[in-house]
């Protein structure tokens, strides 16, 4: 965790790191906070340019279980994000696989809060997912459709590189891809992160997000 919608820097790469967790590993628990210039979802702000507060906890268990709860402010007037998941976890061989469902509720925003199912799977510095929209609010987008592949590399001691490629296929509209590229680096005190992201639609934006996240 956590999935394409906390794609910000250094909450990728520990979404990236955290896939295939070894089921044999005890129960724990992970908080983690952070700060950004933006908010990006699937290649576009989703704060309307202003910086964010995220934050939130996992618990994963033996079994492979795991559940938690990310949040994230949205900017100016425009209130929370809340998404609760819950998922299970697994290795097959040399790829570590993981499913799950996640509920995104706005405290602002009117007939926004959607329910979605993901898939994903990493092997080695490669991962990819899916998610589907199974229902909305707004019923025109049930069945939307997000697809993501990316990777993630060790360039330097604490200092990884990341990038991804994705295509949003929403049901009742035109499809667009979008990508994004960046860096984090790991402190004694958090990680730093700086991401590039962009959008094949008209109107996008070219987005350059820092950010700083701890985890504890």
């Amino acid at each position: 965790m956590n999935h394409r919608n906390f794609h910000c820097g250094a909450l990728a790469v520990a979404g990236v790191l955290a896939l295939g967790i070894p089921a044999a590993q005890a129960t724990e628990t992970e908080f983690n906070i952070g700060v950004f210039t933006d908010y990006i979802d699937d290649g576009a702000s989703k704060s309307d340019n202003d910086p964010v507060v995220q934050g939130g906890f996992e618990l994963g268990f033996p079994t492979g279980v795991f559940t938690g709860v990310q949040a994230s402010t949205l900017g100016s007037g425009r209130g929370t994000e809340v998404v609760p998941f819950v998922g299970y976890g697994f290795d097959a061989g040399p790829i570590g696989i993981e499913f799950g469902y996640e509920y995104f509720h706005y405290s602002s925003l009117d007939d926004e809060d959607e329910g979605e199912l993901f898939l994903g799977a990493d092997w080695g510095p490669l991962f990819a997912e899916v998610a589907y929209v199974a229902h909305a609010d707004d019923r025109d987008a049930e069945g939307s459709r997000v697809w993501f592949v990316g990777a993630g590399h060790e360039v330097a001691p604490r200092t990884e590189l990341f990038g991804g490629l994705g295509y949003d296929d929403p049901a009742d509209d035109n499809g667009a891809k979008f990508w994004e590229l960046g860096a984090a680096h790991v402190t004694d005190f958090g990680t730093f992160s700086l991401t590039y992201a962009s959008r094949d639609e008209s109107g996008a934006q070219d987005l350059f997000v820092a950010g700083y996240t701890l985890s504890f």
